[in-house]
């Protein structure tokens, strides 16, 4: 993947592969439909989670407890460089960097694609929810509003497809912990759970098809205990979690759930992007979510 930016027509190609062309135009914001939704969940079993592409050992703990894992894909809307490579004389250095590194972690999982555990679901938020239409991941040396502004999107690009998938979203990303704790407010109910690491996705894989029978149930019966998003929810699903076979060594984790609403989230974003408390007075208005948020967050690591 490093090298393919030597040869324009194959990088050229990969672009045009990734965003769809020439039966979608590169031109515009891609924005993801209800039928997509609805397509997505249809798809997706009853038990399911979302991760980030960049948190592989979320991903990896995801695929044992969901029946299916939504990955949020930061190669939806890539028209922008597919048009860059078109017209500019030159790749760019930022563009062929970015395909490199998310190429890798793509790469990463495939054992979780191939197999149909995983599922690509768009990094899309909508625009009442992003204060900046087409806004693309900074780099860790810019400037630490742009990181923390950026961190609460990612934050809240978990909850928000977490909320339309009906799913769980999980993360051990600590920026993106710190966003979402935010964006939950102080009424979460949360408990601590251990679970053993996985130290690959082809071990996750292999393990997820040696033990489908009784992975199968356990989804099942964490399904229904999530349904009414109750009080007692977290805590029996906490001891549900807790109760897979593993052998590996334990990691401390949280399992929380927020209230029905979040502060509204382009105005959160633009807070942090301005170096301003989130929390400060005058509290936000608030934005209301389908069901309350259940977030599976790794408290180490």
């Amino acid at each position: 993947m490093l090298e393919l930016p030597t040869n324009r027509a194959d990088y050229v190609g990969v672009l045009e592969d990734l965003g769809g062309y020439p039966a979608r135009s590169p031109i515009g914001q891609r924005i993801p439909s209800q039928a997509d939704v609805d397509a997505l969940k249809r798809g997706g079993g009853p038990w399911r989670g979302v991760v980030l592409l960049d948190d592989e050992r979320t991903a990896r703990h995801a695929a044992l407890l969901f029946d299916r894992v939504f990955v949020l894909d930061p190669f939806y809307d890539s028209g922008a460089m597919l048009y860059a490579a078109w017209h500019d004389p030159y790749i760019k250095d930022e563009h062929s960097r970015r395909l490199a590194e998310q190429a890798g972690w793509l790469v990463r999982l495939a054992p979780l694609f191939n197999a149909g555990t995983a599922l690509l679901a768009p990094d899309h938020l909508p625009g009442s929810w992003n204060p900046r239409p087409g806004w693309r991941k900074p780099r860790r040396t810019a400037d630490h509003r742009q990181v923390a502004g950026w961190a609460m999107r990612t934050g809240l690009a978990l909850l928000y497809w977490a909320d339309r998938l009906d799913a769980v979203a999980c993360t051990t990303r600590r920026e993106v912990i710190a966003a979402m704790e935010v964006a939950l407010g102080l009424d979460e109910l949360s408990t601590t759970v251990e679970l053993s690491e996985v130290p690959s996705s082809e071990e996750a894989q292999r393990f997820r098809d040696e033990h489908a029978v009784d992975l199968c149930e356990r989804w099942r019966e964490m399904r229904r205990a999530s349904r009414r998003r109750s009080r007692h929810c977290v805590d029996d699903l906490a001891y549900m979690i807790s109760g897979l076979p593993l052998d590996g060594r334990p990691g401390v984790w949280r399992l929380a759930m927020g209230g029905r609403s979040v502060p509204e989230p382009s105005m959160l974003i633009r807070r942090v992007l301005n170096g301003q408390d989130p929390e400060r007075e005058p509290a936000l208005p608030k934005r209301r979510l389908r069901r309350r948020p259940l977030c599976l967050l790794g408290a180490l690591g």
